[in-house]
Order: C-alpha cells, then structure tokens, then sequence
C-alpha cells in the first residue's frame, strides 16, 4: 500500500470517528434537554405524560409471518410488564396505554417516577407526550399541490 493512500484511508477513518462522537454527542444533548422539559412539567403541573421507548428490538409486523408476530406481541408485553413492574407500579403513576406492536409505553408520571425512568435499564428513549398539528394533505408526499 502506498504512503499517500495511507494518509488518505487514515484521514477517511478519522473524519468519520469524528463524525460520530459528535452525532453521538448531540443525542445525547437532546435526551438531557428532553428529560429536563419533562422535569420542568412536572415541576408546574405535578406530573406529565411520556412515551417511553423500551430497548427491545422489533421489526414491522407486515415483514413477519403470523406466528412471529405473535412471538413479537408475546416479547413485547412481557418486556412492558417488566417495566412496569420495576418502574411504576406501587407509585402515584399510571399506565395510559400499552402498545401491542412496538415496545412503547405512555405513562402519566411523577418525579419519583421520572427518577425511576432515568435509572432503567432497558429505557431506550423517553419522550414527551403532546399533540401535534396534523399535517395538511397536500404536504405528504405524493398528494396533488
């Protein structure tokens, strides 16, 4: 291998190694950012209403047969049980709804309850919950302007 395709790879390696810290560093930034909102909530209002993302892997169920949806579910359920077992019950929080298809969680929670959530192993993400504008149909695409 030559000297300047040396340099060259070895630049390529370092400038995407950096790319990542910093892609890493900025998520990082947001869910601190994320969870400091939910905690200014909770401080107004006593409690606020979350979307909690459990770190289990699942795919759509349209790309999975009948039975490994329901083995999917089956994972599912099991892991929100978990969760719930560990974070909230026995707390003032509650369970608004459970997802069958993805391992999602909306809670209404407080500040012990919050700690919890930070503390959890298997909490991939946390995010608020609120409404959002629904988009008009002529921004999706493929709808006639």
């Amino acid at each position: 291998m030559s000297q300047p395709f040396c340099v060259i790879r070895c630049a390529a390696l370092l400038l995407a190694v950096s790319a990542c810290v910093v892609v890493c560093a900025q998520g990082v930034k947001a869910e601190a950012l994320n969870l400091a909102l939910i905690a200014a909530q909770i401080a107004r209002s006593g409690t606020a209403r979350v979307i909690v993302l459990l770190d289990l892997s699942f795919v759509p169920e349209g790309t999975l047969s009948a039975a490994a949806a329901a083995q999917q579910r089956a994972a599912i359920s099991a892991a929100q049980d978990v969760f719930i077992n560990e974070v909230v019950k026995g707390s003032a929080s509650k369970v608004l709804n459970r997802f069958a298809w993805t391992p999602s969680i909306v809670l209404e929670i407080d500040a012990p309850t919050l700690g919890r959530i930070r503390r959890a192993k298997h909490v991939k993400a946390v995010e608020a919950d609120r409404l959002v504008q629904p988009m008009a149909p002529a921004a999706l695409p493929g709808s006639p302007q």
